[in-house]
């Protein structure tokens, strides 16, 4: 008999960062197994669904897919909820599964005491009411379990994949994104100070002008210049903004390289999807950006810029390198694919189900 799954999809239209990747990712491919081995239902928090049900269909491509609102969800004879956005922020009577991808929350609170409380709130939640809990890495685990009142049984980890779509050559970009073919190296996410792009930029300005003049950095995320402060007369940026899918794939496929220097992480997706799209990779050297880069990627210490500096000098002038960090990044990125991710963790929510 299918599994009875509701998903609770709040954010569904509204995410496009990595945690929205990975929702959409996982509820496309379930989508592919629907009447063989479960059955779905996007649980919503509007009331009234009649008016907005497409608008959430339309984010795993299925007009069919079942919606019912939360105030509906108690009288849905569901075996299981899943919340994947970092928490639960409502609770239902169904046994339930939460998807926590980090512990940040946590580990880099805000300085502001009600802040911290209200964004850790949904992790203590789930932590308390879910059957088990789902996180991406093996560092995220041990983080969690030292935050919160879990044991190591009650948390599974399922690693993140990438769409087998990106295995291809490179698309063309698109014009007018302010992204047009050139030699740049890639940030892909938002300059918040974890995520380590002053690093790169100090590490940029650190290069030999040669070098330095005949390389852009490329910013994918945010349109506002302001992180950039005094580097912006030495560094040249771009900064495209947010991104469609398309957009990026064709970003990771034509960089020279995609630089990923953040301090803390539950993952690091985009390492795994610059892999898959055939781009160097240049990472932090912390555990669960390893567990996404493997031997493939070439590593420099978080908030180092002259490690970051040497590395990044090291990937643009030799080619060598360049291949075959390509070859291994390919390698590493075929064995991890969302169909991998959605099979683990339907098999996490059967197990809390049974």
């Amino acid at each position: 008999m299918p599994l009875r799954v509701g998903v609770d999809a709040w954010n569904l239209p509204w995410d496009r960062r990595g945690i929205g990747r990975y929702t959409r990712s996982i509820l496309r491919r379930w989508l592919q197994w629907q009447g063989a081995r479960l059955r779905l239902t996007l649980v919503v928090p509007e009331r009234f669904t009649l008016a907005v049900a497409n608008r959430y269909r339309r984010e795993v491509d299925d007009f069919t897919v079942g919606v019912c609102s939360r105030h509906a969800a108690a009288a849905q004879r569901f075996d299981v909820l899943w919340y994947p956005w970092n928490g639960m922020s409502w609770l239902s009577a169904h046994p339930s599964v939460a998807t926590l991808h980090d512990a940040s929350v946590f580990a880099l609170p805000p300085s502001e005491h009600e802040a911290a409380q209200r964004e850790q709130l949904p992790f203590r939640t789930a932590a308390g009411h879910a059957k088990k809990i789902i996180t991406d890495s093996h560092f995220a685990k041990s983080e969690l379990t030292h935050y919160l009142d879990l044991t190591n049984d009650a948390v599974e980890v399922v690693h993140l994949g990438v769409d087998t779509q990106l295995l291809s050559p490179a698309p063309r970009l698109a014009r007018g994104t302010g992204a047009e073919p050139s030699r740049y190296i890639l940030f892909v996410g938002v300059p918040e100070e974890r995520k380590g792009l002053a690093t790169v930029l100090e590490a940029m300005g650190r290069l030999p002008e040669s070098l330095r003049s005949g390389v852009e950095l490329i910013v994918a995320g945010t349109a506002d210049r302001g992180f950039l402060g005094a580097w912006s007369e030495t560094v040249r940026v771009r900064a495209v903004g947010k991104v469609d899918d398309a957009v990026l794939a064709a970003l990771y496929a034509r960089a020279a390289a995609l630089v990923y220097p953040s301090r803390y992480e539950g993952f690091g997706l985009p390492v795994l999807e610059a892999m898959a799209s055939g781009a160097p990779v240049v990472a932090s050297d912390i555990p669960s950006v390893r567990e996404a880069g493997g031997e493939a990627a070439l590593y420099a210490a978080p908030g180092d810029p002259a490690a970051w500096a040497e590395a990044i000098g090291e990937v643009l002038v030799n080619k060598a390198l360049q291949n075959d960090l390509r070859e291994r990044g390919l390698k590493r990125a075929r064995t991890m694919t969302w169909d991998a991710t959605a099979d683990q963790t339907l098999r996490v929510l059967e197990c809390a189900a049974a």
